[in-house]
């Protein structure tokens, strides 16, 4: 019997041969895709896992650098191009960043790339596992010869131990490490102790992600000052620089008085660069140490120029001038004019003495005047200020001030009539006002144009009149603080300020110039400038006018979180809350205005532009929405 063959066995089911072509089409093709992303714009970077360290800090770390629509539109900065390779580096360059933190163990891989074939560009996602980092299990100082120039060794050990960043139970990082030893042998320079020597030996236990640390150190011998020698000074004479020294030839070394020396430099303001140069030699290890101070002197004539607007000065000018080394000595003259729609002219010069009789007191003499044209009230200032100011230390200043000023008021209010100065047959208010002003300062907040951490409190008050003379007898006191945070990327900013003023006088009266106000673009942003709080109707041409009347009581909170956004740009979402009462020292909680509000801020080289809008959502008067353009944070 013949037999036929079965085809449907002989040949493979069309199925079948569908998937073994696809099979082979994805081998051939796979090289391919691998490579599809390579020299890709790189758009976006992602990282997960890091509990620890920030994205922010380990992208800066990375040579990779994602791109957006700023840096190529505006900036017209070159993208980063993906590369495989280059992609292996910038691992490898993260795994040994997490290993100088601390972790030893941790394993940096790339999750993922997200590409668009159409744009050319490729997302990157990166994947962190920390693993537990490695702390710090004992710290033991050994200094090997005896330091004559310490007499309570116990002391001196508990010091050098509170200012290490390394202790027991901390994460062991790389840079604390070499800080650490920095901060000893700086600790030993200051008993004088210059050729000190430090050395560590880390005993680490893997096993249980624990190190400890001994240091050795060799103080060596006690050295002291030689001659100091002082240069690129032009308009500033030497002898003046000299007075700033705070040692001699002779006295034993102390570091901590060269950075004094340093600091009191820079605080005459006459110096771009000072440079105190100790001219050591370890390898000799000569005593007396010669001292050289190198000096670069600011311009002797410098000028600021700017326009700008804001909602509420609108357009406004300033000029700036100074002239530096009056006589060839510290001193300074300084000359500044500024016309606003607030300010229609404001002319001051000052001559600041920053060394008055003593190294800390500071001198300055400073006529002006100036037209004031406030919502409240129109002013025409002119006076003489003599302010003395006196730094306790880098972080506080206080200043003492008499100052003499004739005020002409404008289109007196009925306020103003009743208060027995007025002239019935002058629109014009005319007086006297003399006394005594005092602040007191304590800052720690930086960096000064946009501060991100610190503390600051202002404490301040005047007394006009009295055994002073002038036409009014009162006394103004207040209290601003302010605290700022910096968690990750967010800044938490703060502010409480209070104030109150008393009057001795029979009728009370207080010049509308040193009333308190709020609501505007530095105080309650749910409110125009100076609108917060009392009121008074005036007659103006014949026509009934009410405007603010201001207070002689003040409370003001502000909170604001403020996080960067993309290139300059920053986010801002802020809390207004306080008023202003017309009785002294007299405030009701149940008449506080709370304001709610957000805005961006564009960060230049002059401060931020900043753009806020808020809406008082509870509290007395009308709620209406509120803008505001104008440059500087608002505290």
């Amino acid at each position: 019997m013949d037999v036929q063959p079965d085809r449907h066995r002989s040949f493979p089911d069309g199925r079948l041969w569908f998937a073994c072509l696809c099979l082979l089409a994805g081998v051939l093709l796979m090289p391919v895709r691998l490579c599809a992303q390579e020299n890709y714009e790189i758009r976006k970077i992602k990282f997960s896992g890091n509990k620890t360290l920030s994205s922010s800090a380990l992208l800066d770390h990375m040579g990779f650098q994602p791109s957006n629509i700023i840096q190529r539109k505006l900036l017209k900065k070159d993208p980063s191009l993906y590369s495989g390779e280059l992609m292996k580096v910038d691992l490898e360059r993260l795994t040994r960043f997490y290993q100088s933190q601390g972790f030893l163990h941790a394993d940096v891989v790339l999750d993922s790339l997200v590409v668009d074939p159409k744009k050319q560009t490729v997302g990157i996602y990166i994947a962190v596992t920390e693993n537990e980092p490695v702390k710090v299990d004992s710290v033991a100082i050994n200094i090997t010869d005896s330091m004559e120039n310490v007499p309570r060794k116990d002391r001196f050990y508990r010091y050098m131990y509170k200012r290490l960043e390394l202790k027991r139970g901390s994460r062991f990082v790389d840079d604390a490490l070499y800080g650490d030893m920095k901060q000893m042998n700086t600790i030993f320079s200051n008993y004088s102790y210059v050729y000190s020597e430090t050395s560590f030996k880390l005993g680490l236990v893997p096993e249980q992600n624990r190190v400890n640390i001994d240091y050795e150190l060799v103080p060596g011998r006690i050295c002291h000052f030689g001659e100091t020698s002082i240069s690129g000074n032009t308009y500033v004479k030497e002898k003046y620089i000299r007075k700033q020294l705070n040692y001699k030839a002779g006295d034993t070394y102390n570091l901590k008085l060269v950075d004094d020396t340093r600091q009191q430099l820079y605080d005459l303001q006459l110096f771009r660069v000072v440079s105190i140069l100790s001219q050591t030699n370890r390898t000799t290890q000569s005593d007396p140490i010669p001292m050289r101070i190198q000096i670069e002197e600011l311009p002797r004539w410098m000028s600021k120029f700017g326009v700008g607007w804001g909602t509420e000065d609108h357009f406004r000018a300033f000029a700036d001038v100074t002239y530096r080394g009056v006589f060839g000595g510290t001193s300074r003259l300084n000359l500044y004019a500024k016309h606003s729609a607030l300010e229609p002219y404001n002319l001051s010069l000052s001559w600041i003495e920053p060394q008055f009789f003593a190294q800390k007191l500071s001198l300055t003499v400073n006529p002006y005047i100036r037209r004031e044209r406030e919502p409240a009230y129109d002013v025409q200032r002119f006076g003489l200020n003599v302010p003395f100011g006196y730094a306790f230390g880098k972080h506080i200043k206080t200043s003492l001030a008499y100052y003499v000023e004739r005020v002409k008021q404008f289109n007196a209010q009925q306020e103003s009539r009743e208060s027995g100065y007025f002239d019935p047959f002058s629109k014009e208010f005319l007086y006297n006002k003399s006394g005594l002003s005092a602040s007191f300062s304590y800052s720690t907040a930086e960096p000064s144009v946009s501060p991100v951490q610190g503390t600051t409190i202002t404490v301040g008050g005047k007394l006009n009149g009295y055994i002073f003379g002038g036409d009014f007898n009162y006394s103004k006191f207040w209290v601003d603080a302010r605290k700022y945070m910096q968690v990750k990327r967010l800044v938490i900013a703060g502010r409480a300020m209070i104030g109150g003023i008393h009057s001795s006088d029979d009728h009370g009266f207080i010049p509308m110039e040193e009333r308190f106000y709020s609501g505007g673009s530095d105080s309650n942003r749910g409110w125009a400038r100076s609108t917060l709080g009392p009121e008074l109707t005036i007659e103006e041409d014949g026509v009934s006018k009410v405007i603010p009347a201001g207070g002689k009581s003040v409370l003001e909170l502000n909170l604001e979180l403020r996080h960067p956004l993309v290139w300059r740009i920053e986010l801002a979402a802020f809390l207004d809350v306080g008023n202003v009462w017309k009785n002294s020292f007299d405030y009701r909680f149940d008449q506080i205005s709370y304001t709610a509000g957000g805005g961006l801020r564009v960060n230049t080289p002059i401060g931020p532009v900043r753009l806020d809008i808020g809406y008082p959502f509870a509290g007395p008067g009308q709620r209406q929405v509120q803008a505001f353009l104008s440059v500087g944070q608002a505290f």
